[in-house]
């Protein structure tokens, strides 16, 4: 997430920008043994966190997407990025990211699908907004919504078919907050356990 944001400073880099970039490059000499280690335990369901930090770009206002993909106990994909569009709620803006974690789904199903990993039941998608899962599971669109590009609406169609499925989850279990936002120590480092990322890190060299 730190480098995301950094990215858009490339331009007109201030001195707080250096001393930010810095503070990176001493995370990153600090967790060189770790790794993303892959388990073979739990059974091969594909499930999806997806979460979204609302406005998040200060400068346009734009929110931050962030997504992860398990394949039972492992992380096999993930993505940060920004979206394309000024969110007008924050619901939409989970809409938008839940949009493009179904394009990666898609994707994902059919190459599983080639290595005789057949997914039997809808891939769930894990959120913590409860107005974004009634608006995927609704079939019309509501005054406050009807604005959302028509590209967005591949949910719904997909939520009908049973290839995928929105659920509730708390969002302390939302292992894509690290994505989109930055964290206190101790949520990030939990989070950081959560996805996988093993070995030692010297925390006082951060």
């Amino acid at each position: 997430m730190a480098v995301v944001i950094l990215c858009r400073r490339v331009e007109e880099p201030t001195e707080r920008d250096w001393k930010s970039v810095k503070r990176v490059m001493c995370y990153l000499a600090a967790t060189i043994t770790q790794n993303l280690r892959f388990s073979a335990s739990g059974d091969m369901r594909l499930e999806c966190y997806v979460d979204v930090e609302w406005a998040g770009d200060k400068m346009d206002r734009k929110s931050i997407s962030g997504y992860v993909f398990k394949l039972g106990n492992s992380v096999i994909a993930w993505s940060s990025t920004k979206q394309s569009i000024v969110a007008l709620s924050s619901t939409v803006a989970e809409y938008v990211a839940a949009s493009h974690a179904w394009r990666q789904l898609i994707w994902l199903r059919e190459l599983l699908a080639g290595v005789d990993i057949l997914q039997q039941s809808p891939t769930v998608f894990y959120e913590d907004n409860q107005s974004c899962i009634r608006l995927v599971e609704s079939e019309s669109c509501s005054a406050r919504t009807k604005h959302i590009d028509v590209r967005h609406h591949h949910l719904r169609d997909t939520r009908e078919q049973r290839i995928l499925e929105m659920r509730s989850c708390p969002t302390d279990d939302i292992i894509a907050d690290v994505l989109t936002k930055p964290l206190g120590k101790e949520r990030f480092w939990k989070l950081i356990k959560q996805l996988g990322i093993k070995g030692e890190a010297n925390e006082g060299d951060m």
